[in-house]
């Protein structure tokens, strides 16, 4: 049944102990250190990549604690501004309070004023139709110095509210 040929067992075997010894030369050693080169690159590239990460982790901490910062700035500065804003309202409503008090003074001012011209101007308008009157009644012109007197005299009583003197 099975017919065994020694001398081609001997060679097959004799081949096959060749053949692992040329692999095991030059190509396992080869192949092994190929494997192990790609195994090396392998573990730099993991290393390379936890150290970008460690970095990318590290400048997210960063830019974290700067946004952070200035978030707390702009709030800083708008608190500022808010309270700029409002010394310079209460400085606008200070001088707004000036002006005004200063124009209801002066138009107090101009009141006075206005009211002293229109009493001197009643008094020359009293005055004139005074005269009117007396030179009518006495249907005579005096002289000036007597007519100027005679004003002097109906003014000053007129000022002082007593009535005029009826004839």
């Amino acid at each position: 049944m099975l017919q065994l040929d020694l001398q081609q067992v001997l060679s097959q075997t004799v081949s096959f102990v060749i053949l692992l010894w040329l692999l095991s030369r030059f190509a396992w050693k080869p192949l092994l250190a190929l494997l192990d080169e790609r195994r090396e690159r392998i573990e730099r590239e993991l290393g390379e990549v936890a150290r970008r990460k460690a970095e990318m982790e590290r400048l997210q901490a960063e830019y974290s604690r700067h946004l952070e910062r200035i978030n707390d700035e702009a709030r800083t500065r708008i608190q500022q501004a808010i309270l700029e804003g409002k010394r310079i309202a209460a400085e606008i409503q200070e001088q707004a309070r000036a002006q005004g008090t200063a124009l209801v003074q002066k138009s107090k001012e101009t009141i006075e004023l206005e009211l002293a011209k229109a009493k001197v101007t009643l008094r020359d308008e009293i005055a004139s139709m005074a005269m009117g009157a007396v030179e009518r009644i006495l249907r005579q012109k005096v002289d000036v110095k007597t007519d100027r007197q005679l004003v002097d005299d109906v003014l000053k009583e007129l000022e002082a509210g007593a009535p005029p003197p009826r004839s």
